[in-house]
Order: C-alpha cells, then sequence, then structure tokens
C-alpha cells in the first residue's frame, strides 16, 4: 500500500490526538517528583511526604519529594514550569503563591491559574505563636507591649500566607512589628523559641509540639472555631479581630498543557489517599485537614485565592519588591 503525504499527516495528527488518552491509561509508569516550596521539616512539607507515601503505595511507583524552597516559591515553580507536562513532575503550591507575582518582582508567572490545577490537599490551621521571654500572657498584652514598644517586635513569616494573616492582625490592633522573612517555618521555629525574634503567624502544625513542650506560647488561632488541640487558645474572632477570611491551603498542580485526563486520575488518587487513616490521623493530630477535590474545584479556589491578594495589595500598600 503506497502512503500519500497527506495520509502520513492525518496518521500524525490523530496519533497524536491520542497522545493524551495514552499517557492516562497507564499513568503512572514510572517515578513521580513532588516539589516542594519550603524546606524539609515544616508543616507543607510534612504533609507533602504523608501524601506521597500512601500515593507510593496505591500505585507500586516511587513518588519522590524534593524541596526548592526559596522566593516564596517562585523557584519551586519555575523547576515545574520547566519540566514536560505528563504529569511526572508536580507542584506542592501554597495558596499565598497566588499572591506572589503582585508583591514581588521576576516571578515566572503572572498568575497561578497558568499552572494546570489538578488537587487541593490540605488546609494548614495558623496560630500566634509568641517567645516564652516575652513579657506577655495573651493577646491584649502583646497589642499593649506592641503600642509601648514600637518597632521592636520581630515578626518572623516562613510564607507570604504568614506574612498576609499578620499585617492584617498587628495592623488591625495598632501594633508595629518588624518583619524578618524565613524560607520556611523549619528554620524560623529556632529563632523564635531562642528568641532571636518574637512573634509568628504560623501553621499550627509548625509550632504545636514546641508549645506543648513549653517552649513557646500560643495567644490565638485563625480559625472558625477553638482548635480541639488548642481548647484554651481563643480565635481572633473572639477577640474581636478581624484575621481575614482567605484560607491556607496545600494543593497539586502540574504544569501547564498537562492532559486533563491525567489530572482526573492524579486528583482521584489524592482523595482516596486523604481517606486513609495512615494519612488522616497525622494530619488532623497537628491541626491540618485533609480535603480533596476536583481540578475544577481548585481552580475556583486559586481565583478565589487571587482575588483576595489583590484586594490586600491594594488595601494594605503593599508595593512590589
Amino acid at each position: 500500500m503506497t502512503l500519500n503525504r497527506r495520509t502520513l499527516c492525518l496518521a500524525a495528527m490523530a496519533a497524536l490526538c491520542n497522545v493524551p488518552l495514552a499517557r492516562a491509561a497507564d499513568y503512572p509508569s514510572r517515578a513521580i517528583t513532588i516539589v516542594v516550596p519550603t524546606p524539609a521539616g515544616g508543616a507543607s512539607d510534612s504533609a507533602a511526604r504523608l501524601v506521597a507515601a500512601s500515593l507510593s503505595a496505591a500505585w507500586g511507583q516511587p513518588v519522590v519529594v524534593v524541596n526548592r524552597p526559596g522566593a516564596g516559591g517562585a523557584i519551586a515553580a519555575q523547576a515545574v514550569m520547566d519540566a514536560p507536562p505528563d504529569g511526572y513532575t508536580l507542584l506542592w503550591g501554597l495558596s499565598a503563591m497566588a499572591g506572589l507575582p503582585l508583591v514581588q518582582k521576576g516571578v515566572p508567572y503572572k498568575a497561578l491559574s497558568e499552572f494546570t490545577p489538578v488537587a487541593n490537599v490540605v488546609e494548614l490551621g495558623f496560630a500566634l505563636f509568641v517567645n516564652r521571654e516575652l513579657p506577655v500572657q495573651n493577646f491584649a498584652d502583646l497589642v499593649a507591649y506592641g503600642r509601648s514598644h514600637p518597632g521592636q517586635l520581630h515578626l518572623a513569616t516562613g510564607t507570604l500566607g504568614e506574612y498576609m494573616l499578620a499585617e492584617r492582625v498587628l495592623k488591625a490592633a495598632g501594633v508595629q512589628a518588624r518583619r524578618v522573612p524565613y524560607k520556611g517555618g523549619a528554620q524560623l521555629m529556632p529563632d523564635l523559641i531562642s528568641g532571636q525574634v518574637q512573634i509568628n503567624f504560623g501553621p499550627i502544625a509548625g509550632g504545636l509540639q514546641h508549645a506543648k513542650a513549653g517552649k513557646l506560647r500560643v495567644l490565638a488561632t485563625a480559625l472558625p472555631q477553638r482548635s480541639p488541640l488548642l481548647p484554651d487558645v481563643p480565635t481572633f474572632a473572639e477577640l474581636g479581630v478581624s484575621s481575614g477570611t482567605l484560607s491556607f491551603w496545600n494543593a497539586l498542580f502540574a504544569p501547564a498543557a498537562t492532559p486533563p485526563e491525567v489530572a482526573a486520575r492524579l486528583s482521584a488518587a489524592v482523595a482516596r489517599a486523604l481517606q486513609a487513616p495512615a494519612v488522616q490521623e497525622p494530619l488532623r493530630a497537628s491541626g491540618t485537614e485533609p480535603l480533596g477535590s476536583t481540578p475544577q474545584q481548585l481552580a475556583e479556589a486559586v481565583e478565589a485565592a487571587s482575588t483576595a491578594w489583590a484586594t490586600f495589595v491594594r488595601d494594605y500598600g503593599i508595593a512590589q519588591e
């Protein structure tokens, strides 16, 4: 049989059209890498490793967590943007990364929506932690101390989400603090415990063990109601302080142009992983709530986060640095 150029072109087009289905049908057939934008040992990293272990066991394929901290998540984002869109390199994205292009120059994406959404994975509960040597017993004491010592409090932030929460709460309370940025919670916690910095609005999962050991004090949480892990700690709402409405989620994204069938397969696998007691129990024990979502639901969460960040930047006069 003789094949002319038109026949060959049509055959090539048909083959290309079938690529996504072929990829989805045997996905995953090799190791998957999850790129985490925070250092090892923090709340987001710990959640990512729990989910990765569960996915690996279910698939019989390695799921490797690689930490690429720095630049607010831009380094990790760039690594995933440079990867082939086949579902084998994923970004463990933080909700605050939706605001990164608004506050930082040189970010490789204009909007987090440029990535392929896969699944919203967990939501982190946040709390206000302070150094034990700071002469405050509650939030009212902190406000009084901060007002009488303007600019002398050092605020540690490990992510942009922590920065947003701190700005909202402290400005509402009339307290000034000097921001000291870190690459993540695992780096800032030793300095918070030693007193090199005095306050942090961070994930409950990152500071809970230190608070229970008496190394830190917890003054309030940014939760809808009191946490069963911290029943004696009031919420900011109870204290009459607005902490905003943005949820602090961690989600999985793939590079742009990843086949939707692959994203859907991944999303379903994450939902199953989050049902496992070996994943649920340690997450909830650390103040982290398992979520699970469809790609479309994550896309909607990204849109909400982008809007919240645009409003925050406008209302608080945050300059791009």
